[in-house]
């Protein structure tokens, strides 16, 4: 689902500027680029659970919402 956000031309000036040094593909790549590095989320979560085992039916939530 796309959404769209205003920002005004300077900004869009300094984006198109930034999208290119980083050379990224596109501005959703680039702002969610620059989210992960400000919140230090790293690119992948591959191994952080290590000893963690296999999910049981009794780990489910099976709580209406």
């Amino acid at each position: 689902m796309a959404t769209t956000v205003q920002v005004s031309a300077t900004t869009k000036q300094l984006l198109d500027q930034l999208k290119d040094q980083m050379r990224a593909a596109s501005f959703d790549d680039l702002l969610a680029t620059m989210a992960r590095e400000k919140m230090a989320i790293p690119q992948s979560l591959f191994g952080c659970a290590k000893g963690v085992g296999p999910w049981t039916k009794e780990d489910r939530d099976d709580r209406d919402l």
